[in-house]
Protein backbone atom coordinates (compact mmCIF):
# COMPACT_ATOMS: atom_id res chain seq x y z
CA UNK A 1 0.00 0.00 0.00
CA UNK A 2 3.25 1.87 -0.07
CA UNK A 3 2.74 5.39 -2.19
CA UNK A 4 -1.38 5.41 -1.39
CA UNK A 5 -2.40 7.64 0.82
CA UNK A 6 -3.08 6.49 4.24
CA UNK A 7 -5.72 8.91 5.88
CA UNK A 8 -5.87 7.05 9.40
CA UNK A 9 -2.13 7.02 9.72
CA UNK A 10 -2.44 11.01 9.23
CA UNK A 11 -2.02 13.05 12.55
CA UNK A 12 -4.45 16.22 12.51
CA UNK A 13 -2.29 19.23 11.45
CA UNK A 14 -0.51 16.29 8.52
CA UNK A 15 -4.79 16.24 7.55
CA UNK A 16 -5.06 19.53 7.75
CA UNK A 17 -2.24 20.09 5.04
CA UNK A 18 -3.41 17.14 2.91
CA UNK A 19 -7.00 19.59 2.81
CA UNK A 20 -4.81 22.50 1.80
CA UNK A 21 -3.25 20.80 -0.82
CA UNK A 22 -6.00 19.43 -2.51
CA UNK A 23 -7.79 23.18 -2.48
CA UNK A 24 -4.59 24.65 -3.54
CA UNK A 25 -5.34 22.47 -7.25
CA UNK A 26 -9.06 23.03 -6.64
CA UNK A 27 -9.21 25.26 -9.63
CA UNK A 28 -6.76 23.38 -11.80
CA UNK A 29 -8.11 20.26 -11.20
CA UNK A 30 -11.76 21.61 -11.98
CA UNK A 31 -10.35 23.38 -15.21
CA UNK A 32 -8.76 19.99 -16.26
CA UNK A 33 -12.23 18.46 -15.17
CA UNK A 34 -14.30 20.55 -17.23
CA UNK A 35 -12.31 20.41 -20.75
CA UNK A 36 -12.14 16.56 -20.48
CA UNK A 37 -16.30 16.68 -19.96
CA UNK A 38 -17.04 19.24 -22.57
CA UNK A 39 -19.19 21.31 -19.89
CA UNK A 40 -18.61 24.24 -18.32
CA UNK A 41 -18.70 24.57 -14.43
CA UNK A 42 -21.09 27.57 -13.19
CA UNK A 43 -21.76 26.18 -9.89
CA UNK A 44 -25.01 26.59 -9.96
CA UNK A 45 -26.93 23.47 -8.46
CA UNK A 46 -28.77 22.63 -11.55
CA UNK A 47 -25.67 22.31 -13.92
CA UNK A 48 -25.05 19.17 -11.67
CA UNK A 49 -27.52 17.50 -13.80
CA UNK A 50 -25.34 18.23 -17.09
CA UNK A 51 -22.31 17.24 -15.02
CA UNK A 52 -23.66 14.22 -14.61
CA UNK A 53 -25.05 12.92 -18.00
CA UNK A 54 -21.46 13.91 -18.98
CA UNK A 55 -19.94 11.97 -16.42
CA UNK A 56 -22.71 8.70 -16.56
CA UNK A 57 -22.11 7.48 -20.18
CA UNK A 58 -18.33 7.45 -19.35
CA UNK A 59 -17.92 5.38 -16.58
CA UNK A 60 -16.56 2.01 -16.46
CA UNK A 61 -14.90 -0.59 -13.97
CA UNK A 62 -11.57 -1.47 -14.07
CA UNK A 63 -10.40 -4.15 -16.55
CA UNK A 64 -11.48 -7.81 -15.69
CA UNK A 65 -13.04 -6.31 -12.31
CA UNK A 66 -16.44 -8.66 -12.41
CA UNK A 67 -19.38 -6.63 -10.45
CA UNK A 68 -20.76 -9.42 -7.98
CA UNK A 69 -24.63 -9.93 -7.39
CA UNK A 70 -26.47 -7.53 -5.34
CA UNK A 71 -25.83 -8.37 -1.83
CA UNK A 72 -22.70 -10.33 -2.77
CA UNK A 73 -19.03 -9.15 -1.70
CA UNK A 74 -16.51 -8.45 -4.63
CA UNK A 75 -13.50 -9.62 -5.71
CA UNK A 76 -10.27 -8.32 -3.68
CA UNK A 77 -8.22 -5.94 -6.04
CA UNK A 78 -4.29 -6.40 -4.88
CA UNK A 79 -1.93 -3.33 -5.13
CA UNK A 80 -0.12 -4.98 -7.72
CA UNK A 81 -2.84 -4.56 -10.20
CA UNK A 82 -3.44 -0.78 -9.35
CA UNK A 83 -1.62 2.01 -11.05
CA UNK A 84 0.88 3.85 -9.51
CA UNK A 85 -0.58 6.83 -6.59
CA UNK A 86 1.20 9.42 -9.19
CA UNK A 87 -1.38 7.86 -11.63
CA UNK A 88 -4.62 8.54 -9.51
CA UNK A 89 -6.14 10.91 -7.63
CA UNK A 90 -4.41 12.29 -4.60
CA UNK A 91 -7.47 11.12 -1.75
CA UNK A 92 -7.05 7.28 -3.75
CA UNK A 93 -6.92 4.97 -0.80
CA UNK A 94 -6.53 1.32 -0.84
CA UNK A 95 -8.33 -0.65 0.27
CA UNK A 96 -11.09 1.30 1.11
CA UNK A 97 -14.41 0.57 2.81
CA UNK A 98 -16.12 1.98 -0.97
CA UNK A 99 -14.04 0.09 -3.50
CA UNK A 100 -12.20 2.48 -4.99
CA UNK A 101 -9.98 0.00 -6.59
CA UNK A 102 -13.06 -0.96 -8.69
CA UNK A 103 -12.94 1.99 -10.62
CA UNK A 104 -10.86 1.90 -13.95
CA UNK A 105 -7.90 5.21 -13.29
CA UNK A 106 -9.91 7.10 -15.77
CA UNK A 107 -13.30 6.71 -13.69
CA UNK A 108 -11.56 7.39 -10.35
CA UNK A 109 -10.33 10.71 -12.11
CA UNK A 110 -14.00 11.58 -13.41
CA UNK A 111 -15.28 10.70 -9.57
CA UNK A 112 -12.25 13.60 -8.68
CA UNK A 113 -13.81 15.65 -10.70
CA UNK A 114 -17.49 15.18 -9.92
CA UNK A 115 -16.33 15.36 -6.00
CA UNK A 116 -14.91 18.37 -6.16
CA UNK A 117 -17.40 20.29 -8.35
CA UNK A 118 -20.30 18.77 -6.12
CA UNK A 119 -18.26 20.13 -2.83
CA UNK A 120 -16.87 23.34 -4.47
CA UNK A 121 -21.73 23.84 -5.66
CA UNK A 122 -22.48 23.40 -2.22
CA UNK A 123 -19.58 25.58 -0.73
CA UNK A 124 -20.48 28.81 -3.11
CA UNK A 125 -24.68 28.29 -2.89
CA UNK A 126 -23.66 28.74 1.07
CA UNK A 127 -24.63 25.31 2.22
CA UNK A 128 -21.07 23.97 3.54
CA UNK A 129 -17.61 24.08 3.40
CA UNK A 130 -14.70 21.82 3.12
CA UNK A 131 -13.49 20.37 6.25
CA UNK A 132 -11.08 17.75 7.40
CA UNK A 133 -13.52 14.33 9.03
CA UNK A 134 -12.81 14.05 12.44
CA UNK A 135 -14.36 12.01 15.31
CA UNK A 136 -13.27 10.47 18.07
CA UNK A 137 -15.46 7.28 17.51
CA UNK A 138 -13.77 4.86 17.08
CA UNK A 139 -13.99 3.59 13.34
CA UNK A 140 -15.08 6.68 11.79
CA UNK A 141 -14.94 6.75 8.35
CA UNK A 142 -14.32 10.07 6.92
CA UNK A 143 -10.97 10.49 9.44
CA UNK A 144 -8.87 12.99 8.44
CA UNK A 145 -10.54 12.60 4.79
CA UNK A 146 -11.56 15.79 2.78
CA UNK A 147 -15.46 16.31 3.73
CA UNK A 148 -17.77 18.53 3.56
CA UNK A 149 -19.35 20.54 6.41
CA UNK A 150 -22.83 21.28 6.07
CA UNK A 151 -24.65 23.91 7.56
CA UNK A 152 -27.42 21.69 8.66
CA UNK A 153 -26.44 18.22 8.54
CA UNK A 154 -23.54 15.85 9.49
CA UNK A 155 -20.22 16.22 7.52
CA UNK A 156 -20.24 14.22 4.57
CA UNK A 157 -17.56 12.80 1.45
CA UNK A 158 -18.01 14.56 -2.17
CA UNK A 159 -15.45 11.79 -3.35
CA UNK A 160 -17.30 8.50 -1.32
CA UNK A 161 -20.32 10.27 -2.30
CA UNK A 162 -19.50 10.51 -6.04
CA UNK A 163 -18.04 6.83 -5.77
CA UNK A 164 -21.01 5.08 -4.67
CA UNK A 165 -23.22 7.25 -7.22
CA UNK A 166 -20.69 5.67 -10.35
CA UNK A 167 -21.27 1.97 -8.94
CA UNK A 168 -25.08 2.70 -8.62
CA UNK A 169 -24.96 3.56 -12.59
CA UNK A 170 -22.87 0.86 -13.44
CA UNK A 171 -25.31 -1.39 -11.64
CA UNK A 172 -26.22 -3.82 -10.18
CA UNK A 173 -27.43 -2.63 -7.48
CA UNK A 174 -30.45 -2.42 -5.01
CA UNK A 175 -29.43 0.74 -3.75
CA UNK A 176 -32.26 3.12 -3.64
CA UNK A 177 -30.50 6.13 -3.07
CA UNK A 178 -29.87 9.23 -4.88
CA UNK A 179 -28.72 8.67 -8.58
CA UNK A 180 -27.08 11.81 -9.63
CA UNK A 181 -24.84 14.97 -8.19
CA UNK A 182 -28.55 17.08 -8.43
CA UNK A 183 -30.00 14.20 -6.07
CA UNK A 184 -27.23 14.57 -3.74
CA UNK A 185 -27.11 17.56 -3.29
CA UNK A 186 -30.64 18.34 -3.29
CA UNK A 187 -30.93 15.08 -0.23
CA UNK A 188 -28.18 17.30 1.45
CA UNK A 189 -29.16 20.77 1.07
CA UNK A 190 -33.07 20.77 1.75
Amino acid sequence: MSGYTDFVAMSGPEATEFLEGLLADQQRSLDQFSSSIGVDLTYAVESLIQVWEAIAPRLTWRADYLAPSPGQLGPRISVDQLEPPAELPVWFHHPSGVGYARFSSKTLWLIDGAGRYLGETVVRTGRGNWATGRSRAKGYIFQNQPVIALTEAAPVSPFQTAAVLASRTLGPSTDTGPKTLFDVYRAWCH
